[in-house]
Parts: C-alpha cells; structure tokens; sequence
C-alpha cells in the first residue's frame, strides 16, 4: 500500500539539487483564487520556516520567530493521517502541513548544498543532522522512523542528488496536493497509439450461465511475522503491534489476537484463516494476487526479511492452492528500501534485480518460459493461460510518486507503456481477451497523472478486447471507472480491498464470476470478518461470510456503460452511495461509527468516476448531481440513510459488533 507519507515528505526534499529538462506535470492554471492564494501563504510560510530553521542549524539559536513557527507548524497536523492516509485524502490542514513542510525542507536542503555543507566529504552526516533535526522540530515522526528512513534511503538520494535532470524549483507538485501545484510546460510522455478510438461508452456484456467460472482476488496481505497479541496498537510509529505495552498503560491499546484496527498488519494466523476458508469454501479457477505481502515498516525493512516474507506467503500459496494458477504482479512493498525501483542508467549496487531474479524464481512455476526476459528485466509480464485469452501484468511503480528514480530520468518508465501498447495491439489481432493486474490504481492520487494520461489513452484504445482491470494499493474495497477522452466509459478497475486490516477495516478477500468465453466480470463476491467479534473469541476460527454480493447490493450490469449509470444513480440516490461507502471499508466498527457526510460522499462519487487524478471531468458532473440530490434529500430517521456518524454510527454497527461489545463491557465491569 502506501509509505509512510510524512516521512517521504523529507525524503523527497533530499532529492532537489540539478537542473535540466524533465520537471513533473501539474496544473496550476487550474486552481482556484482561494488555492491560489493558500498556495503562495505556504510558499511564503516554507521560505520563511527554512530560513530561520537554517540559522538554527548552523548556529544553535532559535528564533523566536522560529519558535513560533515550530509551535504552529508542531500543531496544524493529525500526527497519524499524514503516515496512515493517502496525500490526496488528506483534510486542508493536514495538505497544507505537507505541502509546506516539503517546501521548507527543499528550501533547507538547496541553502546547504549550494552554501556548502553538502557538497564535501561530510555531506551525508549533514544531509541526516538536517533531515532528523527538521523531522523532529515539526513533530513529524520520531527519531527512530526519521533515521531509518534516511539511512534505508540515502545512497539513492546521494546518487539522485547529484545526478538527476529534475527542476528542484518545482519538486513539491510531485504531491498530489493542490496548492503545490506550480505550472509547468516542459515535460510531456507521449505513447504511439494504432488504430481508432471508440465512439460510444462500451456495453459489452455477456449473459450469465452455469459455465461461469469463479476466480479469486488476494491483494495487500502485508504479512508481519512479528505481530504480537498484547502488544501496543497504539504507537507513535506508522506500524504497531509489535513492541510491548509500556507499564501501566490502558489495556485498551493492546493488540487484539487477529490482528487490529489500529495500524497494525496481518499475523500469519489470519492468513492462514484466510486460506483456509477460501480452500474449504470455493472452487476457484485461478488466482490474482496484486502484490504487497511485506508490512509497513518502512523505516525497518531488510532485504533478506523482504525475500523471506516473499517465500513465504509462495510456499502457502503452493500449499493451500496446489493445483490453482496463481497470476501475480510486484506491489510498492515488495523492494527494499520500500517503493523504490530504478531502471538500467543506476548504478548496480541500486537497482532491484535481486528482487525480479527472486519473484522469477517463484513465479516461473506459473508463468511461461517467455515472461522471464520481461520479469527479469521489470518486472512485468504477459500470458496466454488458453486460447483466446490473455493476462498483463504491470509494474505500476512506474507511477508511483514514492519511487524516486522518477525523478533520476522519468522519460525510461516509457518503455513498459509502449510494450503494453504493443501487446495489446498483438492481443488484438489475435482475438484475444485480455485481463490486467496492476497494484497501483491509474486514479489513485500517489499514481503520476502524466503516467495515468498515456495508460487511460491506451486503454481507451483497446477498451474492446480488455474485458477487466485487477488493483490493490488502497486498502479499499471499491472501483474505478476509466473513461476517453471524449467523456465514453471505457473500461472498470475492480479492486480487491486488502487482507490486511491497516486501518480501520476488517480483512477481506473477492471472487469474480467471469464468462468463460470473453472472461467479461458478471459478478464479484465480498467475503469479509468482524474483527472486534473475533478479538473476543481467539479460541474460534472468525467467522468469515459474504458480505455482499455486488449485483444483489447495485446492479446486475457490470459492463462500463452499466456501472457509469450505476454512478449517476448513486449521485441520485445518496442513501445508496452511502452503502457503497460502508462497503468499500468492509463495514468496519470504525469506519462505521465515524460516519461519511456529504463532502465525504462528494469525495467517494468522485474517486468512482476517477481514473487520472488530475482530470475530473466526469467526478464534477455526478458531483453536482450529488450536491442537488443532497440538498432535495428529505430528512429521515432511518441511520442507514443518513451519514452513519454519532449516534447512527452506533446504530450502523453489526448486530455481531454490538453483541460483542456488550459481552465485552460484562467481562470487563
């Protein structure tokens, strides 16, 4: 899933210094007079924090102009949001904090390098005297997090630092945050599409029959073999359930036995739950694993640990599933340091072919011989599982804003878009229907909208023969809905949630009815668990069940021109996008008892209709017919029409949460 994304933001501060050609795209000209203006006051705001911050540094007196900037950056943001939620869901303040932040800490880091301190032999001592010294004067994570962020990370900065083509005056529009977006005219990745685009939305769907074939999803396990029940759920770090509870603290924060809410990742029980009930309750054709089975560690990984996890959760996969295809694809966690996968101008020592030569080896008992060459090589792969039929899998750290080599030289991640063009185009000709795995969703805010721009336009372009787009990354049991240019539903990303319960959701796992003729998508199935129901009985298996069935919950056609009316009908009708909401967090006791208000459900609508970040189109359109629909929306009593907060979130809990939560107010009084 996501990295820690406070940290990052000093992080890609250190990646600053050069100048050329390639900047990152963004959109200035599109913000509002009032993004504007909060965009020049963070600008002014980071000027002014790296300028006395400096003077800190080199001379040990704090201003007090200093101190109070400190005192108001220290208390502007949520602590645990800006590591646990993606940038582009962050609220205002949390936006501005990190938009700021990355500013100042470029600002810092381009006074030091040009004035000095790192451009001699000492610079890698300066760079992290500065980078923990700024980390912790704006309470941005603590010191262990900050160190080992910088130390997993610093011999690709150094390399980047010196090296690389990026525009350091604009760095900060790498994050999908409005107000740091500048304009900029320099950069433009362009494909070389064949052949015609559709004129109208595709409605392409096959009836169903009882030759369906059922195909399930894993995605984002983020297996931690050192979760520990007791342990403290509760921590400073962007992980927890690990380290024992402090003496004396509330036995509330203890980590339950199946894992937690609260930021913590998957023990192998859970997996093993998991595997179980799918082995014992399915007959699935094959599976789509879309990648993350390393936790989120990200300040603490090991290469070796990363490996061994990866082996792992193979050798269940084997285990439980010994006769069952398993067609997977690389997840952001998987290299170590996290998120970071370069290309053949890096230095040796720096890239990840450790890691394509370890999947190969695990993969290959699946794939065909031929996929080794691109595996090897990024990554990716094609194949052929029958006759008429075809899978892709990508290696969507190309788009991932996390990924520093993006900004060595982003112009080599063309290379995998136009062979994916190419195959497609081969698929094409060879009547074939073609199925894609690719971690990272094209709308995902962490996802570089350039990158999305040339995927969207190739898809749009194949949207005939591309019969269903797997994702994982979000943790989120939802879909994206990819349109042309031209405003026609093209194709539908189906993500699969995640295994994982980081955070606030209870784990979860899907199955896809598929016409065995097209592979077209006529139905998914969501099988999920209570977590605070099965914390209380550790003894007992939980009790796993399908928590919905998605033509049963909204509508029977899956085609893309089916689920763009399923939109409007959403934006129509909020009592039903209300419980698409619940859905996409798996109904969790959380989730359920904070509720989703009207921005929350404008923002929920506009993800659906989202497939490149920085084009909205479609996302203003229902949004508006969403705002009507809200503001003609009679009042009612009826909690599960209504936002689900205070009261209605209690209301909106399982019968099996409340009963546990009574059973545990008993034990406990």
């Amino acid at each position: 899933m996501k990295l820690i994304r406070s940290t990052a933001l000093l992080g890609v501060g250190i990646l600053l210094v050069g100048c050329g050609a390639f900047s990152l795209p963004s959109a200035y000209d599109v913000l509002t007079e009032e993004q504007r203006a909060t965009s020049l006051v963070s600008a002014s705001i980071a000027e002014e924090i790296s300028r006395e911050y400096l003077k800190y540094h080199r001379t040990g007196i704090e201003t007090e102009r200093l101190q109070q900037l400190g005192k108001d950056i220290r208390s502007s943001h949520s602590k645990k949001a800006i590591f646990t939620e993606s940038m582009a869901d962050l609220t205002s303040a949390d936006q501005f904090f990190a938009c700021t932040l990355c500013r100042s800490t470029i600002n810092v880091f381009a006074r030091t390098f040009t004035e000095g301190e790192l451009s001699g032999p000492e610079r890698e001592e300066e760079a992290k005297s500065l980078l923990l010294g700024m980390c912790d004067y704006f309470a941005v994570s603590n010191a262990e997090v900050c160190s080992g962020i910088f130390d997993l990370n610093w011999p690709i900065f150094d390399f980047i630092l010196n090296e690389t083509v990026a525009n350091s005056n604009t760095f900060c529009s790498m994050l999908p945050i409005a107000i740091c977006q500048v304009q900029q005219d320099e950069y433009n990745l362009t494909l070389t599409i064949q052949g015609d685009l559709p004129k109208e939305s595709n409605s392409n769907l096959p009836a169903k029959s009882a030759e369906d074939i059922l195909v399930l999803h894993l995605t984002d396990i983020h297996y931690d073999p050192e979760y520990a029940e007791g342990s403290n759920a509760v921590c400073d770090e962007p992980m927890c359930c690990r380290n024992p509870l402090a003496a004396g603290s509330d036995s509330s924060a203890a980590a339950g036995f199946w894992s937690d809410y609260r930021d913590c990742d998957c023990p192998k029980r859970l997996i093993l739950s998991a595997f179980e009930h799918i082995k014992d309750n399915h007959k699935i054709e094959w599976i789509y694993h879309t990648g993350d089975v390393p936790p989120h560690n990200v300040w603490s990984t090991t290469k070796q640990g990363n490996l061994d996890m990866l082996s792992e959760i193979d050798a269940l996969l084997a285990q439980y599933f010994p006769d069952t295809p398993i067609y997977p694809c690389l997840g952001n966690h998987e290299p170590h340091p996290a998120n970071v996968f370069g290309n053949d101008e890096i230095p040796s020592a720096l890239k990840v072919d450790w890691l394509y030569e370890h999947v190969w080896s695990l993969w290959s008992k699946w794939l065909p011989a031929e996929a080794e060459t691109t595996v090897l090589r990024g990554g990716y792969y094609t194949a052929s599982p029958s006759k008429g039929h075809r899978i892709v899998a990508l290696n969507s750290m190309d788009c991932y804003l996390y990924n520093w080599w993006l900004y060595y030289n982003a112009t080599l991640i063309q290379e995998q878009l136009q062979w994916f063009h190419d195959t497609l185009l081969s698929a094409e000709e060879a009547g074939e229907s073609v199925h894609i795995l690719s971690h990272i969703p094209a709308g995902d805010g962490d996802c570089w909208s350039n990158w999305a721009l040339e995927y969207n336009r190739v898809l749009t372009r194949f949207n005939g023969i591309i019969t269903g787009v797997f994702s994982g990354h979000t943790h989120k049991d939802e879909m994206n809905l990819h349109y042309s240019e031209d405003g026609y539903a093209t194709v539908v990303n189906w993500n699969g949630g995640s295994l994982t319960t980081y955070s606030n959701k209870n784990p979860n796992y899907r199955l896809y009815e598929l016409n065995p003729e097209s592979w077209q998508v006529l139905d998914h199935h969501t099988y999920t668990f209570n977590l605070t129901e099965a914390n209380l009985t550790p003894e007992e298996q939980p009790k796993w069940q399908l928590e919905y069935q998605f033509t049963k919950e909204y509508t029977e056609d899956t085609s893309p021109a089916g689920i763009d009316r399923l939109l409007v009908q959403m934006a129509e009708k909020p009592a039903l996008l209300r419980k698409f909401w619940r859905n996409k967090f798996t109904n969790s006791d959380p989730k359920l008892a904070e509720g989703c208000d009207d921005a929350c459900l404008s923002t929920t609508i506009c993800r659906l209709a989202t497939s490149n970040y920085q084009e909205r189109t479609r996302c203003k359109e229902l949004q508006a017919i969403l705002a009507e629909s809200l503001e003609n929306e009679p009042e009612t009593d009826d909690d599960n029409d209504n936002d689900g907060g205070g009261a209605a979130g209690l209301s909106a809990l399982s019968l099996a949460s409340l009963l546990a939560l009574l059973a545990a107010s008993k034990v406990l009084g």
